[in-house]
């Protein structure tokens, strides 16, 4: 994919780590296709940025697992606004989320999860690390139930899917104001 190519090419990307901090720096948005990513919106949510990330391993020759899980928006410690944390009082649901695994240089399988881009970190988001050196798990959220190797769309359209009529409104009201509120952030 072009977009893919100009993008490894842009950032100066020959290895796991560089595609790793190069997507990490694109800051947490709408986007959620790579073209949505990386030509339309400049911005992506953690599919976005994660198959941005699965992009550019695939061109580079590197083996990847991508991974889905569950968490709830309340145990991340992140520093919501009221309106938020009032959002996510209404009706609870397990929201879906996905990342990736990387084998480390002992072929092990880790964890990498660049969904936060680093100006959310003052707001308790939990971001690549900057001394990250691809030896060991990173996650940026705290899980509940996850499924290694599995098709994203397929797994989060599941878990959408068996989401109550509340829960998904109550999910749409939340991701509505919480993008938002991202944007305020970015604009203050």
């Amino acid at each position: 994919m072009q977009e893919i190519r100009d993008f490894i090419k842009r950032n100066s990307i020959n290895s796991a780590i560089d595609a790793i901090r190069a997507v990490s720096d694109i800051p947490w948005g709408e986007g959620r296709t790579i073209q949505e990513v990386l030509d339309t919106k400049g911005v992506g949510t953690c599919t976005g940025k994660h198959l941005v990330l699965q992009g550019c391993l695939e061109e580079l020759g590197i083996e990847y697992r991508p991974v889905v899980c569950t968490f709830k928006w309340e145990d991340q410690g992140i520093n919501l606004s009221d309106n938020l944390l009032n959002k996510l009082k209404v009706v609870p649901w397990e929201h879906g989320h996905n990342f990736v695994q990387i084998k480390n240089s002992k072929d092990e399988w880790i964890d990498v999860d660049i969904t936060w881009d680093p100006l959310l970190k003052s707001y308790g988001f939990k971001t690549l690390p900057e001394d990250w050196d691809g030896q060991t798990s990173f996650l940026a959220v705290r899980t509940i139930k996850r499924w290694d190797g599995i098709d994203i769309k397929q797994k989060k359209k599941e878990l959408i899917d068996n989401l109550s009529s509340e829960q998904k409104e109550a999910r749409e009201k939340f991701l509505e104001t919480f993008i938002k509120w991202i944007g305020s952030i970015r604009h203050s």
